[in-house]
């Protein structure tokens, strides 16, 4: 396999150190975990270079930052909701070997378990949809919506009149709601 680009490895080294801020799932040993982490770090950053394109306008390190970010929050994320899911184990047990009749443990960590993993599927669906968007329409959602960015501030940045802004993101509105129709 071939190596990483040593600016290439500092930005998965730069997405891997935010990464490990991040709480551990308590299911999960320390140094197992950090393993983990770089192994889903190395892997998404060699998928992330095999389809780079220089046209998108940013440059192979930033993309392979935010890529490589965007797959360890991911896997962070789907690992918590593991931990939800299977926390069941921590319900207090009766004499009998039965979990106690109106155990308030048991009723939460469900409720959890169910809020984590009905997020992680929401989430899943619209990173569906944006991906279906164009790329101008998908700057100006994620420029608006994650960046905070007003359409006047957009406009400026891309060159284009705000009022175009406007069409832009009402257009992609639309898409986005024609294609999660039902689904959420």
């Amino acid at each position: 396999m071939e190596e990483l680009s040593p600016k290439v490895q500092k930005a998965v080294q730069a997405a891997l150190h935010q990464a490990r801020r991040w709480r551990r799932p308590l299911h999960w040993d320390g140094k197992e975990w950090q393993k983990e982490l770089d192994a889903i770090a190395q892997a998404a950053a060699f998928e992330v270079c095999f389809y780079f394109d220089e046209q998108r306008g940013i440059t192979l390190e930033i993309f392979v930052f935010w890529q490589v970010l965007t797959a360890l929050r991911d896997f962070h994320r789907r690992e918590w909701a593991y931990f939800a899911f299977h926390c069941g184990h921590l319900t207090r047990v009766s004499d009998e070997g039965e979990a106690g009749e109106g155990d308030e443990s048991a009723e939460v960590c469900e409720e959890v378990a169910t809020e984590g993993l009905e997020r992680e599927w929401r989430r899943c669906l619209i990173c569906w949809a944006l991906e279906r968007l164009s790329e101008r329409e998908r700057q100006v959602i994620n420029r608006l919506y994650w960046d905070g960015r007003t359409e006047s501030e957009i406009a400026h940045e891309l060159g284009i009149s705000q009022q175009a802004v406007s069409k832009i993101k009402q257009k992609a509105i639309q898409k986005l709601r024609e294609l999660l129709k039902g689904l959420l």
